[in-house]
């Protein structure tokens, strides 16, 4: 569920705010470290 909440997120569709908490942490984590450059 996280890689797909992740997948919204990044085509703009959603934002972390829409994330349910139980995948908040797991969704932000990919975030980051796509933001850093990194491989998941």
């Amino acid at each position: 569920m996280a890689k797909i909440y992740y997948d919204l997120i990044k085509a703009g569709l959603r934002t972390i705010d829409d994330v349910p908490i139980r995948w908040r942490d797991d969704v932000q984590n990919m975030i980051d470290v796509d933001t850093q450059g990194s491989v998941i």
